[in-house]
Order: structure tokens, then sequence, then C-alpha cells
């Protein structure tokens, strides 16, 4: 049945979708747009000018991540080219969302738009860089192309990958397209064994194995090598600081509402959204105001007293900033879909989640697990659940030392994936 399936997918799916795009690109904008034209036009992009003709000499490591799925690839690149200095990498992305995360690498050699899967595309790729394996980053493995690297005899594997019991891989027509497109691959590493034992019952004839996430490979690595920040804003130890990362609006109504009402006296708030457009934080600044809330601006201030919010309007600090905090909340959870908890958590907080974090693994994994905070993450439904949990934690702050590393410890379980998955390929 997978077979058939397979068949129809390359000749009838995929050419249907490929003249529809086609016919509709003159009139689509926007990263839709952007994507036809990067397969169509074969774009890629040299990091270092002047070494596209020893790329293929050198046969590189091939490794493909649609999009935000690159975060899971950086600790095996970084780890790869460490050991192996010599030998090229290549990424292919599918979404132009990944350009801008590509084009900060500088550990890549180059970065390209995956060819359409089209036999003579994929084969034209492989024929001009001649990689000598090729890894996909926790999803997207496309039939056709790993059909042809298998036929070119190319080494194969699927790391950080995730197959949960309501993933939709594992569902009607797409389930015969997995069990095709895996049984392609020579070797795939997942994060649990929920997820190996989803692939054995789908069919999956390839070699499996759990190796963890790479992708708290990459939290430490960010941890350990912090980005500066402003030494004048520092809490000191004596304050209990709650922190709100990559928040949306509907996130933010929420927590104004707990925050206005809770007792300030040593609590030190920063909240972080995720989108730090003028007018977005405009917006906030003015629910600060109504809400009786004092705050100061991150990029602005040089003293944030006790009782007010830290408004962050600089992108790229997130990480660092749960170092400085005891408890978090992750933004999008009262929006659609929680955004990663493992920073908070690898910094060895607490974390509260809204009721949308159905998406989020770890955030539905770590909910199992009590320690002497309490159950890792919790779960809170309206601002007076928020203000009851920061409450309850602040009664706790003498142990707080203790907490944090006892959520460190833990959450340091998921540590060397990397060396796992690279030491099964290289």
């Amino acid at each position: 049945m997978s077979l058939l399936v397979f068949w129809f997918y390359k000749f009838v799916l995929v050419p249907f979708a490929w003249i529809v795009l086609q016919l509709l690109r003159p009139f689509i904008s926007g990263k839709l747009r952007e994507m036809i034209e990067d397969k169509n036009h074969s774009f890629y992009k040299m990091t270092h000018p002047g070494t596209e003709k020893l790329i293929p000499l050198h046969r590189p490591l091939w490794i493909h991540a649609a999009s935000g799925e690159i975060e899971y690839a950086r600790p095996v690149i970084r780890e790869f080219k460490k050991a192996h200095p010599d030998i090229p990498v290549i990424v292919t992305y599918s979404s132009p969302s990944a350009k801008k995360i590509l084009e900060s690498m500088h550990d890549i050699d180059m970065w390209a738009a995956l060819p359409w899967d089209f036999d003579i595309s994929i084969a034209s790729f492989i024929e001009k860089w001649n990689p000598r394996a090729l890894l996909f980053s926790r999803t997207d493995v496309w039939p056709v192309l790993a059909r042809v690297a298998k036929k070119k005899r190319l080494t194969t594997g699927l790391f950080s990958a995730t197959f949960a019991d309501n993933s939709s891989r594992l569902k009607g027509f797409s389930r015969f397209v997995t069990k095709y497109a895996m049984n392609q691959l020579d070797e795939i590493h997942c994060v649990t064994e929920e997820d190996r034992r989803n692939l054995y019952n789908l069919g999956i004839k390839t070699k499996i194995e759990v190796s963890g996430d790479t992708r708290f490979d990459q939290v430490f690595h960010r941890l350990e090598n912090p980005k500066q920040l402003k030494n004048e804003l520092m809490p000191s130890t004596d304050d209990f600081v709650f922190i709100a990362g990559s928040t949306w609006p509907e996130d933010e109504e929420v927590l104004v509402q707990a925050l206005s009402k809770i007792k300030r006296d040593n609590l030190k708030m920063i909240i972080a959204p995720h989108e730090t457009t003028a007018a977005h934080l405009e917006k906030l600044e003015k629910q600060f105001s109504d809400a009786g809330l004092p705050y100061v601006l991150y990029s602005k201030s040089t003293h944030w007293p006790l009782g007010s919010i830290l408004l962050v309007d600089k992108v790229g600090i997130l990480a660092e900033l749960y170092t400085w905090a005891d408890i978090a909340f992750i933004g999008g959870s009262f929006k659609k879909q929680v955004h990663s908890v493992m920073e908070a958590l690898a910094a060895g907080l607490p974390v509260m989640v809204g009721p949308h974090h159905q998406n989020n693994r770890e955030a539905l994994f770590y909910q199992k697990k009590n320690f002497s905070s309490g159950m890792i993450v919790q779960v809170v439904h309206n601002s007076e659940d928020v203000m009851v949990l920061i409450d309850r934690m602040r009664k706790k702050s003498f142990a707080f030392p203790h907490i944090k590393e006892e959520i460190r410890s833990e959450i340091g379980k998921n540590k060397n994936s990397t060396q796992r998955v690279l030491s099964s390929f290289f």
C-alpha cells in the first residue's frame, strides 16, 4: 500500500501541486511566493565567496532543516565542524523564514532552497554538490528526496525525530507517505521511546535509536555562552523575579490583570513580548498605565525599581533573561500554541503555561515531574491562577537555590544527544 501511495504522490500529487503553484505565482506574495521563486531558480548562497568549486571536491555533509528545525541542527553542525573542520556543511530549507537564521550561521559553508521533490531536481542537486551524507532535522523527510538519495548511495538519517500518538503523519493518507519515506533512510534517531514505538507500529524497518533531542544541547550551549545583559539592571538575590517570555496580546491581557492585583513589595517582573514593534510596545505601555503598573524599558533604563515591570524592547536576549528569574510564564499558551519551554527549564525555573500547550512535548512531559517546587510545569487557565502560583512560589523563595539546582539537574539529563547522533554516522 505504501508503494502505491508513493507512486500516486510522485506522479500525481507533486506534479499537480507544482502546476497549481506555478499558475498562482503571479497572483500571490509573501513567503509562499518567495519559496516558489527560490525553488524555481535553485537559489543558494555561499558563506565564503569563491568556495563554490571546492565544496563538491570535499564532499560536504548535507543537512535539511525545513525552517525552525534549524535550531535542532545547530548543535549537530557545530560539533561536526569541531570534529571535521575540513569537511564543508551545506544546509537546505523549505521555508524562506529560515534565511535570517542561516544568514547568521558562520559554521555552514552554503545554504540553499530545497529543490522541488522531483527525481531530476534532486539528482541534479546531488550531482552538483556531491554530498557524502544527508541528515534530516526533526521532520520534513520528502519521499522522492529520500528515495533518490538512497539510489545515489548517500548515507541518510533523521535526528531529533518526534512521532507522538496524535501526530498527523501517523494517520490517514500521510501514514503511508511517512512509512515509505522513513523506510528509505539508513537510521532514525528519535527523541523518546514513544516515538520509536509508534514508528515500529507503523511498520518501519529502518534502524531506530532513541537519542534524545539535540535542541537541548543548543539551549545549554547558549546558557554556557551567554550574551551580555545590562549589569545595572541585574536584580539582587533578595528580589523575587517573575518573567513572561515570548508573549502575545492574548497572554498579556491575562498577565496584566494578574500583576495589577498581586502584592509587588519584593517582586520584580519581566515581560518580553514576542513582537517588539513600536505599535505593540506602545499598546503594552498603555495597558500597564491603565492598570496602574509601573514599568521601565530595557533599552532606556539604568534602574529597575521593585514592584515594576521591565519591558524588554530588544530581541535575542530572552534565554539570558531567564537566568535572572525565579519563575517563568511561556507565551503563546493563551493564544494558539505555546513557545518552547526549554530555555526556562534549562535555567532552572518552574514554568507556567496557559491552556494551549499541547503542541509542546516538554510542556506535557514535565507536568508529570514533581520536585520541591511541585510540578516543574504547571498549567494556568486565567489571571487568578497566575496570581495564586506566583504567591505560592514566593512563599518558597528561601528554597529557590535548591529548587533551581534540582530542575537544572533534571533537565541536564537531556544533554549529549548530539554526540549520540553523530557517533552513529561518522
